[in-house]
């Protein structure tokens, strides 16, 4: 009976230091590492634009291979790439 009391202890402890490690921020994502909300955001818009601007110069690289007369089967498939990759 006196082992499981102390058992019992030692894991209320254990909980209790894990609990308050984690509301202090100690750990992988400690202060150092944390990002606040505002660089997410900024970081996300940025990543966003970036996707953007790609699949403008795709577009582009479609319209530019296939809204013409595609007489060579090497043109034919340039177009087809440049499709796929859109």
């Amino acid at each position: 009976m006196e082992l499981s009391k102390v058992v019992a202890c030692l894991a209320l402890i254990l909980g209790a230091m894990l609990a308050t490690g984690y509301a202090r921020g100690d750990g992988p994502n400690g202060p150092a590492v944390r990002q606040t909300v505002q660089e997410r955001l900024v970081a996300r818009e940025a990543m966003q634009r970036a996707a953007l601007a790609e699949h403008h110069r795709r577009k582009e690289d479609v319209t530019r291979l296939c809204n013409r007369p595609l007489y060579k089967p090497a043109e034919l498939e340039a177009c087809r790439a440049a499709y796929r990759k859109l």
